[in-house]
């Protein structure tokens, strides 16, 4: 049996209800809690979330049968690729191997997975199967949070994120969680490392989960998290330090934006979900009518105002 996300299941015509923002994405999640101590996940093994829940997400469960079939089936124009989200235990990489290469005699979509793989073998080994795409995730941005919140070392981890990066170029991805304690200069160089690094880096807003060790810390504020999609957004532009201003490492000025960045700024661009291609996990951080932190879509013209006011600060364009 595997899981998918409420809406890829919706989506694929597993479930029978209705959402506002379809998944670009099907998102399956393999494997019945993980051997990992990260302090914000419901998956930790020492959590005692529900295990059908991934962040804030519902991942009902189905047999890998009925799953493929419902692929094969999907006559929809919204799902660009799958995403495989392994548990961290050798039997749900064992199973993830399995399942992508059953599916893979049969479908055509990109696939990318997450999971536990900690050696170069190991890697090639996942891509050999059919995988074009492997998340590794390093989630917190500094060493002391990264050994607090994880329990791994995190120099180690970042070493090998970029040495296969350099192997497979192209083909690496890992994630960054805003708000579990660091700064926002801590969020850029290692953000800049990565980029530097060919490494494809997604955001994600801290998400307080019930029965975790971090159940009563807050999200971030939505002041900070615009301030680190702006600035995210940059780096991938090309900006490099001297263009921002950090005071006590946070982040309160921003120079020599240029004209067509300005514009991509009023559109909201650099607000949207960034990551792998064809991902846009709706409403992983966020509930529907609540704060958005990742949009999944284009915003309105309403949205780009509000989006833009939550910086709080003033942006100099060359």
């Amino acid at each position: 049996m595997i899981n998918l996300s409420y809406g890829s299941a919706i989506e694929l015509g597993l479930v029978n209800a209705t959402m506002e923002i379809n998944p670009t994405t099907a998102y399956i999640m393999i494997g019945n809690g993980c051997d990992n101590k990260c302090a914000f996940c419901s998956q930790s093994i020492e959590s005692t979330s529900r295990k059908d829940r991934l962040s804030r997400v519902l991942w009902p469960e189905f047999s890998k049968e009925e799953s493929l079939k419902a692929l094969l089936n999907y006559s929809g124009e919204n799902i660009k690729r799958i995403c495989i989200q392994a548990m961290g235990t050798d039997e749900a990489l064992k199973q993830s191997k399995e399942f992508i290469k059953y599916i893979k005699q049969s479908l055509k979509f990109p696939i990318s997975l997450s999971a536990k793989v900690e050696t170069e073998e190991e890697v090639k080994e996942v891509f050999d199967i059919g995988v074009d795409k492997i998340g590794l995730a390093i989630d917190a941005a500094n060493k002391e949070l990264y050994e607090k919140i994880k329990g791994n070392n995190f120099y180690k981890k970042v070493k090998f994120i970029k040495e296969m990066a350099s192997r497979y170029k192209g083909k690496i991805s890992t994630h960054i969680i805003v708000g579990l304690g660091e700064s926002h200069e801590d969020i850029f160089d290692l953000y800049q490392d990565f980029i530097n690094n060919n490494v494809t880096v997604s955001l994600f807003a801290f998400t307080p989960i019930k029965g975790t060790k971090l159940e009563n810390q807050k999200q971030p504020s939505i002041n900070d998290y615009r301030k680190i999609q702006l600035m995210t957004y940059l780096i991938k532009r090309g900006h490099k330090k001297q263009d921002f201003k950090f005071i006590n490492r946070e982040l309160k000025e921003i120079n020599n934006i240029r004209p067509e960045e300005n514009d991509d700024i009023k559109r909201g661009i650099p607000f949207i979900i960034s990551g792998c291609k064809g991902c846009n996990r709706p409403y992983y951080n966020e509930r529907p009518g609540g704060t958005i932190y990742n949009y999944s879509r284009q915003l309105t013209d309403k949205e780009c105002l509000r989006a833009i006011s939550e910086l709080e600060m003033n942006i100099e364009v060359v």
